[in-house]
Parts: C-alpha cells; structure tokens; sequence
C-alpha cells in the first residue's frame, strides 16, 4: 500500500526543506512526494533541485493557486491513499506513515483524518481535529486538510478541485458528495506552521465555509447565516479578549 504525500508551495524557502525532510525521514518505505511550485521567486526551486533524488515529481510552473496546484499534482499521484501537506506543516514524528499503515490498509472509507498542531503564532500549542457526525461536518469544517488520508478513487470521484475557493478547498470538496464516510483517529498527524494564520485569513476562512454550505445546501440559507454570524462574533470576542489580557 502506497501512500502519496502532496505539497504545493509558493516562496516557502523559509520552511520548505524542513518539511521535505521530515517526509524522508518517514520510517514507513511504500511512499511517494509531490512538490507543485508556483514558480517562486526566492530559493524554493534550488531547494527542489537539491531534493531531487527524494522527490518522486516536481515542478516550478505559474499557477493560479493552491487549488490549480493541487489537481497538477494528482495527475502524478499513483499512491492508494493521498495527504496534502502545506509547505510549512511537518509530519508528527518519523512514525506518523507506518502507523496509520495497518489502520489505512483495511479501511474503505473516503477519507481517515487525525489532528495537527500549531507550532508558533498566537496559536501554539492549539490541537486541530475530532471526532464528528456527518451533521456536525456539514454545520463546520472540523478536520484538518494536512491530518486527512483521502482514498485515491475518493479523489478521481469527485474529480478537480474548485479554483474559486482560496481557503476551503477542502471543506467545498467533501461537501460535494452526500453519502460521505470517513473515519477519525485520535493522535497527531503533522505539526502546522501558522505564519499565515491572522485574524483576516480566519475571517475570510468563516466566509468560505459558509459559501461552501450554500452551494452544497447543507443546511437552510438562514441557518448557515445564523451560524455564520456567531462565528464570527465568537472570533471578534477572543481576539478582543486576548488583545485586552495581554495589555494587563
């Protein structure tokens, strides 16, 4: 069983050999990388050069996002299940691959999904992902998209990506398909960088889900608004509380 690890990156010089070293340094043997560069323009494409004999594919080409990078990249893809890992995320632990290689090899379900934690940021130490209904998905994206092992024929099912999203390509993926199934494991699976992670982009994050709920009608225009508008008075209050206690 082979599992396929994506990565797309854009200027990621900074953090980019750490996460390709932390894929080499997987104990598990049956796996392949796939790097999409969005033709940076900083060193990330020496660092590329550098791995070549790690990585299984690569490219440094103009894309139009990490969505357009992502269906590139699993056109490569010949791994029985696929991991999309951000260019600044590192596995866990060198064990991560061939530990969930027993609970992956039997499992028959569209996509198995862990958790991740934030590394730096006003949100260190934050752990991502649990157990959930398929209720609860379609009310809020609640799994982490660098902790999920999507079943290949899963992905050829619902086929390309969809461009206009910039943030919640994956929740607007999963959405698409009504019978869903997957399944949770309760143990990390990469550590995620949250250079990117500011109060705007979790404002424009909560305006993708709800554009991804409506377009899938996963529930009443009214109560995704609803849900919408206490999302983001929740975001507001914590980040007013936060910058008020820090001020004491």
């Amino acid at each position: 069983m082979k599992i396929s690890v994506v990565v797309a990156v854009y200027n990621g010089e900074k953090t980019l050999q750490s996460c390709i070293d932390s894929f080499f340094k997987q104990t598990y043997l049956e796996k392949e990388l796939i790097v999409l560069d969005g033709n940076s323009s900083d060193s990330t494409r020496d660092i590329l050069y550098k791995n070549n004999s790690i990585i299984n594919y690569w490219e440094s080409k103009a894309d139009r996002g990490i969505a357009h990078a992502w269906n590139k990249a699993l056109k490569h893809v010949t791994g029985d299940w696929v991991l999309f890992l951000g260019a600044d995320d590192q596995f866990y632990s060198p064990n991560v691959l061939e530990e969930m290689e027993p609970l992956l090899k039997e499992n028959k379900q569209d996509f198995v999904y862990g958790q991740i934690i934030f590394d730096g940021g006003e949100y260190k130490g934050l752990r991502i992902g649990k157990d959930m209904s398929l209720s609860e998905l379609k009310k809020a994206m609640s799994f982490p998209h660098t902790a999920t092992f999507n079943r290949r024929e899963f992905l050829q099912e619902l086929g390309d990506f969809d461009e206009s999203f910039r943030i919640a390509i994956d929740y607007e993926y999963v959405l698409r398909k009504k019978d869903l199934s997957y399944t949770f494991i309760n143990k990390p699976i990469a550590v995620m960088g949250s250079e990117g992670v500011s109060s705007s982009l979790i404002t424009e994050t909560f305006k993708e889900f709800r554009k991804a709920q409506i377009m899938h009608q996963s529930n009443s225009k009214l109560a995704i608004n609803f849900r919408y508008l206490i999302n983001r008075t929740k975001h507001k209050l914590f980040s007013f509380l936060k910058m008020f206690k820090s001020r004491e």
